[in-house]
């Protein structure tokens, strides 16, 4: 059964989706995924974000705790709850 979003996917699966967009946008060091804003711009701008610059720089923000300008590790699940919630999930890009 399709969702009024066009989607029958779970939000788990729609999380899992997120976080490989902004994998595919990241930059690979050692084991780890780091995105700068740059490379979150982009990823919003994927997304259909209406703004990409400003949500780059909030989720910079609001998600880079250690303020090493950028995000990775444990920050980037709080990106995918961040982009989640402001309905990115919905994004025609995820499927």
């Amino acid at each position: 059964m399709q969702s009024w979003f066009g989607s029958s996917s779970s939000s788990s699966d729609n999380k899992k989706k997120l976080k490989e967009v902004f994998e595919q946008y990241g930059k690979k060091s050692g084991d780890e995924i780091r995105l700068e804003k740059k490379e979150l711009k982009a990823a919003f701008e994927h997304l259909g974000a209406l703004m990409p610059g400003y949500k780059a720089a909030s989720a910079l923000k609001y998600i880079d705790t250690d303020k090493s300008g950028y995000i990775k590790g444990t920050e980037l699940d709080a990106l995918v709850e961040y982009a989640y919630s402001s309905g990115h999930y919905r994004s025609n890009s995820l499927f």
